[in-house]
């Protein structure tokens, strides 16, 4: 957690599976999602503010918004990061912003894509929604001044 709240992103790796490729042999655009969501997971997860502990205790972060906007071609058995930090915070929701890069031979990374996503805090089952609880909060809000800096 310390070294996300210094620097305010967190990198989450991954290979690229074939299953993730189209016919032409990129990585078909649906699965970008995914990678955001495994890096958002993993960063809440590593700040302390397990999604699934949340959801345990009766709160669920949907996505209500979210955007990508592609930048380059990723393949089969490509290693890519997703840099990952919080936009926004704000009394029943939080903003993360992503980067999907390929870290090239040469220690230069190629931007592949970049995208957000907002997430609304509800009451689990019912839906309603309801403030961020306050420890969650407070986390995040530490991670968005980290990224700030």
């Amino acid at each position: 957690m310390d070294s996300i709240l210094k620097q305010g992103t967190y990198h989450h790796s991954l290979r690229v599976r074939y299953g993730e490729t189209d016919q032409m042999g990129r990585v078909h655009h649906a699965n970008y999602l995914l990678y955001m969501e495994e890096a958002r997971t993993g960063m809440m997860r590593a700040l302390g503010a397990s999604y699934a502990r949340m959801e345990r205790e009766g709160i669920g972060l949907p996505v209500r918004k979210t955007g990508l906007r592609y930048r380059a071609a990723a393949f089969y058995e490509e290693e890519l990061v997703v840099e990952t930090r919080i936009e926004g915070v704000r009394v029943a929701s939080v903003t993360f912003a992503y980067r999907v890069v390929r870290p090239e031979a040469d220690g230069e990374v190629t931007l592949i894509a970049t995208g957000s996503t907002e997430l609304a805090c509800i009451a689990m089952p019912e839906g309603r929604l309801v403030h961020l609880p306050g420890e969650v909060r407070a986390v995040f809000e530490a991670a968005l001044g980290a990224a700030r800096r």
